[in-house]
């Protein structure tokens, strides 16, 4: 039997996405024995929800009103990327063949968890669409359930404006999260993405 704060700290972190009970008691024997490693995290850990926001126009981390990306004169301005999460992002970036712009959900339509295109914020990002008179959004979902539901509602509400829809490619197989894509696929993915809807 673990002492109870141990015991506490192990069930926590069981929480994490990709962490079970043994992962989570594996890390927790670790940090014992590096109590300066403890108190960084600690440290990081209490600021994070204090120094991290969301970008004003694309919804992706940053810690000042608006992100580099965003900030960035050489960017293409007439090309938006909607991506579910900044994992995403920074996954494309890491590929060094897109240089627009990105909106990101940060969930996908899920009527069984109650999340809908308001928490997605997709009136905002029809907004920008318009004010920022963008030529092009590419639809860079994961190929499950909901990314196709997300997919299709953003494909019918852009359908009398002039612009082009494209998605990326299916190289990523069917319920695979886009995040989960090894660099070759995904970089394939963009690079032979289809038409949705022309211009």
């Amino acid at each position: 039997m673990y002492p109870s704060i141990l015991k506490k700290l192990i069930q926590t972190l069981a929480h994490l996405p990709g962490l079970g009970e043994k992962s989570a008691t594996r890390i927790c024997l670790f940090l014992i024995s590096h109590p300066e490693l403890c108190e960084l995290l600690g440290d990081l850990i209490r600021e994070l929800p204090f120094k991290l926001k969301l970008c004003k126009f694309c919804r992706n981390l940053s810690e000042e009103e608006v992100c580099f990306i965003c900030k960035d004169d050489t960017r293409n301005k007439e090309v938006i990327c909607v991506v579910e999460n900044p994992v995403n992002v920074f996954n494309i970036e890491s590929l060094k063949i897109y240089n627009g712009l990105y909106f990101v959900l940060h969930y996908l339509i899920s009527p069984k968890e109650g999340i809908g295109p308001k928490e997605l914020g997709l009136d905002y990002l029809f907004y920008l669409i318009k004010i920022k008179e963008i030529k092009e959004l590419i639809i860079a979902l994961s190929s499950t359930v909901n990314g196709e539901i997300t997919a299709s509602y953003i494909l019918e509400n852009l359908q009398n404006l002039p612009i082009k829809v494209t998605k990326i490619a299916c190289g990523i197989p069917m319920g695979m999260e886009l995040q989960f894509a090894d660099p070759l696929t995904l970089k394939k993915a963009l690079q032979r993405r289809e038409i949705l809807k022309g211009s």
